[in-house]
């Protein structure tokens, strides 16, 4: 397996998950890579991040590729998620020569998980010479966990933050403008949308922290997905600036589960009405797309149009599944409006509502619903319905 490099003194020596389409309940069709990286000095070696115990054969054969795993000195530990530290015991035997550090917290949270595993810590501003190179580090709360923590390489002019400026994509390609700008940062959106949407704060605070130091950067090279060059991460940069500040767009996503067919033709029409309002708007069956890209079509959008059919007097579960989904990530500052079909009682209207509430949205127009299948009286309203709302949407600041 061949290492990729990055820089003079850096190497790509990562796992690629071809298989993985499930993280933690966040799809991704694409598959994912554990992106870890060497840091070659004169005379010391650094391993920055590891990954999930069944990946660390492939990243020690990469990094055998390069040098013996004997000359390996420091194990930067970056983040304790499983995908980047569930391996680490193995990584440690493999190199037992090797100081393994964290940030304060990333150290305590390794032997909490790992029995009891003592490992080093590193502060913020620390340096580790390596020899004609040097590796410092910044702590990172909540981008994403407590624990987060960027390493950055001033010599290389390498960042390497873990989580931040991610996306998961299984590639062959290892940069950005390989994999094509386009798809790269769509990818990111993806990833913003499902992961870091409730820690805007967090990550703006983070993105002004690193152009404060005023670190020259190259290369960002996150621990998913592919890398950006350094004339391309102002596009990354901006991209989460934006998606950060909450910036809302007149776009309506609606969403939507069926039985036989009612509540799907309702929300045909609600849609074209308020395309014809003047909004943007997107369609999604939930039992069809997945979960993450609706998300990610909510991610600049001002509102949600979500609709079910009663069933035992609720909501389908596929619904419940998303709106439950939705309550941790917590998209605030949106709109709402609910819609469907009942049979010989109402009920998910209600349920919907209430779970919308929880997870912050402001729910802006009253309930659309028809008994049995809709006749062409009831699709012709509901794509007034949609007109009426799109104004709603517009008037929106």
């Amino acid at each position: 397996m061949r290492a990729v490099k990055v820089t003079e003194s850096i190497w790509w020596v990562g796992a690629i998950d071809w298989e993985l389409r499930d993280f933690h309940g966040f799809e991704v069709p694409k598959g994912t890579t554990y992106n870890c990286y060497l840091v070659m000095g004169e005379t010391s070696i650094a391993l920055v991040d590891t990954t999930k115990a069944r990946f660390i054969p492939e990243i020690l054969a990469r990094i055998q590729s390069v040098t013996p795993l004997s000359s390996i000195t420091h194990i930067v530990v970056n983040h304790v998620e499983p995908d980047h530290n569930g391996g680490l015991p193995e990584a440690m035997a493999a190199m037992p020569q090797a100081r393994v550090v964290a940030s304060p917290s990333g150290a305590k949270s390794v032997a909490e998980y790992h029995n009891g595993l003592e490992i080093g810590v590193v502060k913020a501003d620390e340096v580790i010479d390596l020899g004609g190179r040097t590796i410092t580090f910044l702590p990172m709360p909540m981008v994403h966990w407590p624990d987060s923590m960027f390493t950055y390489c001033p010599e290389e002019r390498v960042l390497m933050p873990n989580d931040a400026f991610g996306q998961h994509v299984a590639s062959e390609e290892r940069w950005a403008h390989e994999l094509g700008m386009d798809e790269a940062l769509t990818e990111l959106g993806i990833y913003y949308a499902n992961i870091l949407l409730p820690l805007g704060t967090a990550v703006g605070k983070a993105i002004d922290k690193v152009l404060e130091k005023g670190w020259a950067l190259d290369v960002v090279a996150p621990s998913h997905g592919v890398m950006w060059r350094g004339e391309d991460f102002g596009a990354v940069v901006e991209a989460y600036r934006r998606w950060g500040s909450g910036q809302l767009r007149d776009k309506a996503v609606v969403v939507y589960s069926t039985m036989w067919g009612s509540t799907a033709a309702l929300a045909e029409r609600i849609g074209e009405g308020i395309s014809q309002g003047g909004v943007q708007v997107v369609v999604h069956d939930v039992a069809v797309t997945p979960l993450a890209h609706i998300t990610h079509d909510l991610l600049d959008a001002k509102a949600l149009v979500l609709g079910s059919p009663t069933l035992h007097h609720g909501m389908l579960y596929r619904v419940a599944g998303y709106l439950q989904y939705l309550l941790g990530l917590k998209p605030e500052g949106r709109i709402a409006a609910t819609f469907g079909s009942y049979g010989w009682s109402k009920g998910a209207e209600k349920q919907m509502r209430a779970r919308l509430e929880e997870a912050g949205f402001e729910i802006a127009a009253d309930d659309f619903l028809v008994k049995f299948r809709p006749t062409a009286e009831d699709l012709e309203a509901a794509e007034a319905w949609g007109r009426e709302f799109a104004e709603t949407v517009k008037a929106r600041a």
